[in-house]
């Protein structure tokens, strides 16, 4: 009977330290995919003080993580955006559901730039949120390019009403 409930004690323990190398596989390899990503990657806590940045958001808005560490992600805020835009924004998180869209923020430097994020509440197993996580892509070059091309666009509408005009009079 005792060798019966050594054995049994031994499988428990074995199978919850094969559970926890799968647990902590699992997270080196998600730790290693933030940290590698072409994203910003932000985690704040449930107040918005920044927690974590990845690598990336370092490389795109020269703060470093220790600069950033502690701050409210509001140290991007550029002035492009409306008081009701945050608020709608924050409102939005804290209701716990995700908020979409784009941000224009300003980088250390003082230098604009765009930002198409999704910011989402992590909630703890009683449904608490916990963190804020940010996931924001840098969309500058792609709203330059669209803006160009609206630009040249009408340019050639202009273009072709005058030949319009010239050709019919």
């Amino acid at each position: 009977q005792s060798s019966m409930e050594i054995m049994e004690l031994v499988a428990h323990e074995l199978s919850m330290f094969i559970d926890r190398q799968q647990s902590e596989e699992k997270a080196n390899k998600l730790s290693r995919a933030v940290e590698q990503s072409s994203v910003s990657v932000v985690i704040t806590n449930r107040e918005g003080t920044i927690e974590y940045v990845n690598p990336f958001f370092t490389e795109l808005t020269g703060y470093s993580f220790e600069e950033a560490r502690s701050k409210n992600p509001n140290i991007l805020q550029s002035g492009h955006h409306s008081k009701a835009f945050y608020e709608n924004l924050w409102n939005t998180i804290l209701s716990g559901k995700d908020w979409e869209g784009e941000l224009m923020n300003k980088k250390k430097t003082g230098e604009l730039y765009w930002e198409k994020a999704v910011i989402t509440p992590i909630v703890n197993r009683k449904g608490v949120i916990t963190n804020i996580l940010g996931i924001k892509e840098d969309i500058t070059e792609r709203k330059k390019m669209l803006k160009e091309l609206v630009e040249s666009k009408e340019k050639a509408q202009e273009s072709d009403k005058l030949k319009t005009a010239f050709w019919v009079t």
